[in-house]
């Protein structure tokens, strides 16, 4: 009886060709799922750019608008604004407030009264892209006969004091019709000395130090938490 010496053979070629088959399905398979994700990387990337690219379209006309109405007026109030941060900063601590005291001096309020209803204006246009408007008030370190958290305390309490009565001044100022945008919008926020102002020796200026401030906050993350949720649909 002659025997089938092809039959091992042939069952082990069948054998290898199915592994192929499986291996070249799994390859195709990886590389579905790689270009898949790839599209949707490139997609959200694209994404991210637009709202990128949409953030610094407002920013800068934010900015513009804010240079445009404020300009001429900086140098008389030692005022400066911050291009990046949008930030309106009066820098003359003897023009903001009395010494060591939460009360406006009469220089400020009129001069706040002057930029608040020009401000507001800004804000009223550029409102869809506004997520907050913080006015910080920061002091130097100092405080006479205190020891170092002491004086970072007690300039908390006078910092948020200030910037209380700065919001009320600009509140009362602001229209009817408005009201409820700032009530919304708009916070008071003391900074203590957390975030000091350094000279070119890298000490602190006291006197730069003791600033306020206004920052408009361009809103971004809506934006983007919603294409987001989008896209993971």
């Amino acid at each position: 009886m002659r025997k089938n010496l092809a039959t091992p053979w042939s069952s082990i070629s069948d054998l290898m060709s199915a592994l192929m088959m499986v291996f070249l399905f799994i390859s195709i398979s990886y590389a579905f799922q790689v270009s898949k994700q790839a599209q949707e990387l490139a997609k959200k990337s694209e994404k991210i750019d637009e709202i990128t690219s949409d953030y610094a379209e407002k920013n800068l006309a934010i900015y513009n608008d804010l240079v445009k109405s404020f300009s001429s007026r900086l140098s008389e109030w030692k005022a400066t604004i911050d291009k990046d941060t949008l930030t309106f900063r009066f820098n003359d601590p003897a023009l903001l407030f009395e010494p060591g005291s939460a009360e406006l001096t009469p220089r400020f309020v009129i001069i706040l009264e002057d930029f608040w209803s020009e401000y507001v204006t800004i804000l009223s246009r550029h409102s869809a892209s506004i997520r907050e408007v913080k006015i910080e008030g920061h002091t130097s370190s100092e405080w006479a006969n205190a020891t170092l958290d002491e004086s970072y305390f007690n300039n908390m309490g006078l910092s948020q004091q200030r910037t209380r009565t700065t919001l009320e001044q600009c509140y009362a100022s602001t229209p009817d019709k408005d009201k409820k945008w700032v009530r919304t919008y708009v916070t008071a926020n003391g900074m203590s000395f957390s975030r000091l102002i350094k000279d070119a020796t890298g000490l602190e200026d006291k006197s730069r130090s003791r600033r306020v401030e206004f920052t408009i906050v361009v809103d971004a993350r809506s934006r983007l938490n919603k294409i987001m949720g989008e896209l993971n649909d």
